[in-house]
Parts: structure tokens; C-alpha cells; sequence
């Protein structure tokens, strides 16, 4: 058998031809690198939704109390579901009567990259009836503010995200309470 001597550019040209088969393309690496980068911006923390309240109306007022639905507009701009859990509100009436605080659930899906209604009603307990109801003699329209936060997030990550918005209470509505506010006299023994 006869051994050919092969030219040393030959062997040289090989070796490297041997090399760059061995390393991924350009069009291997952007395969694999791209989905790489999209789990990596997927694996990105949700940021908190932006929160818009839409109205605060009064439902119900009784003896007992008052009912406020408070309506809240969720922009969700992740690209993952949130959950709005529960709404916790304060409210005072003419900026000097606190009614309490109060904690709903509210358990509303909030889809990606959409505007979603969260629906809030909060019921309170009358706390001082005396003084709302003098309230209620001195004006005939009465301002109230709903301060609060709504708990939104996901299994991993949650947000208490602020809000205010304010309603109005009229006379005729506090009428319910204002016998609730004027004690009852004794019957006289004759």
C-alpha cells in the first residue's frame, strides 16, 4: 500500500473545517438564545396595576348602618393574571366623623393587559348616631371619603395598591337614623 504525503494546507484547512462544524450556527444560536430571552422576560416580577376609582354610591342606609359600593377600574399591564383578593376602605363622613373601617373579598380575576371592574360593597355600623344626625339637621347634602387599598397579586407576589374617592349622603337618606339618634322619653306614671 501507498501512503500519499498530503500538502500541509490540506491538513491546516481540515482541522479548521473540522473546528467550525463544531460550533453552532448563527442561525443555531439565535434559535436557542430567543427563547432563552423570552423565559427570562416571562420570569419578570408583575408590577403593581394601576388602580382608578369610579364611583362611591350609597346603597342602603338603615338604623343599623350604611352600605357604599365603591367601584374601582384595575388596569392589570402585566402579561399575567392578577387576582384582586379582598378591598379594605375607611370612611369619613364630612371629613369629621369616622363611620370605621371595613375589609370585603372580593376575589375578581384580573386578566392581562386589560381594564377589569373591581366591586367593593362596604357595610358599616353606625358609631356615633347623635352627631350625625346633628350633622344631617345643618346640612342638607353631606361629603363622605373612601380611603382604602385593594390587595391584589398572584400566588407569588401580592400588592395592597391605595385608592380615594369621595360621595355624597343627603338628608333624606339620614332620616333612617335620626330617630335612632333622639333618645326615647320614659312614659309618664299618669
Amino acid at each position: 500500500m501507498v501512503h500519499r504525503r498530503r500538502e500541509p494546507s490540506t491538513i491546516i484547512s481540515k482541522a479548521c473545517y473540522l473546528k467550525e462544524s463544531m460550533l453552532p450556527s448563527t442561525r443555531t444560536s439565535v434559535l436557542f438564545m430567543a427563547p432563552l430571552a423570552l423565559a427570562l422576560f416571562a420570569c419578570e416580577k408583575p408590577s403593581p396595576p394601576k388602580i382608578k376609582p369610579e364611583s362611591a354610591v350609597v346603597k342602603t342606609v338603615d338604623a343599623s348602618g350604611l352600605t357604599v359600593e365603591v367601584t374601582l377600574d384595575a388596569h392589570n399591564k402585566n402579561s399575567v393574571p392578577l387576582y384582586a383578593r379582598s378591598v379594605k376602605a375607611k370612611i369619613m363622613l364630612d371629613g369629621t366623623i369616622d363611620l370605621g373601617e371595613v375589609e370585603v373579598d372580593t376575589e375578581v380575576k384580573l386578566p392581562a393587559k386589560k381594564h377589569t371592574p373591581v366591586v367593593a360593597p362596604l357595610a358599616l355600623k353606625w358609631k356615633d348616631v347623635l352627631a350625625i344626625g346633628l350633622l344631617a339637621a345643618q346640612k342638607p347634602v353631606i361629603p363622605f371619603t373612601v380611603t382604602g387599598s385593594a390587595e391584589i397579586g398572584s400566588d407569588d407576589i401580592n400588592f395592597d395598591v391605595p385608592f380615594e374617592t369621595e360621595g355624597t349622603l343627603t338628608r333624606e337618606q339620614l332620616s333612617a337614623i335620626t330617630a335612632k339618634a333622639i333618645p326615647t322619653i320614659p312614659k309618664l306614671p299618669f
